[in-house]
């Protein structure tokens, strides 16, 4: 099964993003990018067993701009 994280530009906001996200009942933790771009900041991304459109509603709310999303593979 091939897993999904969220991007965000700083180590802040990802931990502010799984924060908000775990508020709205969401099981989310950080995790490092496997293979990060230069314009990815941190490194980080928030993964969330299952992402879905509200997960970047909270985000969004919040204040938090998404870089995007990865694909973690197998890696957790």
């Amino acid at each position: 099964m091939n897993k999904k994280g969220i991007k965000v530009g700083s180590l802040t906001y990802a931990m502010k993003g799984r924060d908000l996200l775990q508020k709205n009942g969401y099981k989310a933790y950080l995790t490092r990018n496997p293979n990060p771009d230069t314009e990815d900041g941190c490194g980080y991304v928030i993964y969330v067993n299952n992402i879905d459109k509200r997960c970047f509603s909270i985000l969004k709310s919040g204040g938090l701009k998404v870089s995007g999303v990865v694909d973690l593979g197998e890696a957790l």
